[in-house]
């Protein structure tokens, strides 16, 4: 069984690297003694631990660490090779091809297929690896070989159609493809495998056939397939329905949460767009962040939250420095964001002007109430006057 950290990425990674063989043939000299060798009971748990080391350093980022834990854990073995050895060799391939030394990954798969001449998994992954160096003729051979020791894997000829695929052999890859129909057998997972391989073709009727088969019998992942049939053919009606079945199974991954936003983008639902979006960021494996954070910034740009996808872009252009249309959106946003405090600024001092001229009324009102008192007292003086005047008719009266 080949491990997850082995299979992922199939296309590669472009890293600039020295070729020194030597170092790789004695170290994959020193890998064939220790598959030979084996490992004892007494020390398997000492392997297992290195083998656990190895793994989280992966997960952290530290390749030579990853691979120096790996060979600790190889080191271990004085005995007879079991599966925990091979997974322990694919976790270190998989280390050194992430870290960049694929010279180094070349080896260790060779080692492997030294010691096993009908490992498929492990000359379909040096396969991959020597395409990626532009050895096409030992990719070609380590493709033959892959599936003559794994004729019924529909998932090894998917795979090599798309490394071919993805290094303009496209026809070379059609005709795996279409051995893959040679596999006998109706069952939800063979229904499914054909229909994904209709659709790779562009065979989107064949396809529909198939897949409609396999979701009768509870495939979870025809589902998917059958979305991206109709996204193909522009049915965004149909897409969105088996996204959402393939959703609901409960086995969906950060990918189709991220098509299903898309879908919701080109109707305008903003809203629910972000909402899948969250959830595709939130799951476990995240294979696609980029793509996620990239729909994220639009979807909040459309649906006018300007300040939600300034901090979105500030994550997304430290993540991705080189993507130069984020820095355009990051330049962008950075002075609406800047505007936007400049006016809210403004509002404040007007708003503060504002409370001033009211706080002005009410003293102009005490000024007029003052001015009626005086008017009053005005009054009041009024009759005081009266008083006198009536004070002096009574005294010419008398």
């Amino acid at each position: 069984m080949i491990c997850g950290w082995c299979l992922k990425n199939r296309k590669g990674i472009n890293i600039e690297m020295k070729k020194h063989r030597l170092p790789y043939m004695v170290a994959g000299a020193v890998l064939f003694a220790a598959l030979f060798t084996g490992c004892t009971n007494e020390r398997l748990e000492d392997e297992l631990d290195f083998r656990k080391i190895g793994i989280n350093s992966m997960q952290f980022g530290d390749y030579e660490g990853a691979v120096a834990a790996f060979n600790s854990a190889l080191s271990q073995c004085v005995g007879k090779i079991t599966d925990t050895e091979l997974d322990i060799c694919y976790y270190k391939a998989a280390a050194q091809y992430a870290g960049g030394d694929i010279e180094g990954a070349l080896a260790t798969y060779q080692a492997m297929i030294d010691y096993d001449g009908k490992n498929g998994n492990a000359y379909y992954l040096h396969g991959c690896l020597s395409l990626k160096q532009q050895d096409t003729d030992t990719a070609k051979k380590d493709f033959a070989n892959a599936v003559k020791y794994n004729p019924d894997d529909y998932e090894l000829y998917v795979g090599i159609y798309e490394n071919l695929a993805a290094n303009n052999m496209t026809d070379e890859g059609e005709e795996y493809l279409n051995r893959a129909f040679d596999i006998k057998g109706n069952s939800a997972e063979n229904l499914t495998w054909r229909g994904r391989i209709y659709y790779l073709l562009g065979q989107y009727a064949n396809a529909v056939k198939e897949l409609e088969e396999a979701v009768k019998k509870d495939s979870a992942k025809a589902n998917l397939y059958l979305a991206q049939v109709y996204e193909a053919e522009e049915d965004s009606a149909n897409a969105e329905k088996y996204y959402q079945a393939y959703v609901d199974s409960g086995t969906a991954d950060s990918v189709a949460m991220n098509a299903l936003a898309e879908i919701q983008m080109g109707k305008g639902n903003y809203e629910a767009a972000l909402e899948d979006i969250r959830q595709g960021l939130a799951m476990d494996n995240v294979t696609n962040q980029q793509e996620l954070l990239s729909n994220q910034i639009i979807a909040y740009e459309y649906s006018g939250d300007f300040t939600s996808a300034w901090d979105v872009v500030q994550q997304y252009v430290s993540l991705y420095p080189d993507d130069e249309a984020a820095q355009r959106e990051y330049i962008f946003l950075k002075n609406r964001q800047s505007t936007d405090e400049s006016s809210n600024t403004e509002s404040t001092e007007e708003s503060a002007a504002g409370d001033s001229s009211t706080a002005d009324s009410p003293a102009e009102n005490v000024t007029g109430d003052s001015s009626t008192a005086d008017g009053s007292a005005e009054n009041a003086t009024g009759d005081s006057s009266a008083e006198d005047s009536s004070s002096q008719d009574t005294g010419s009266q008398n």
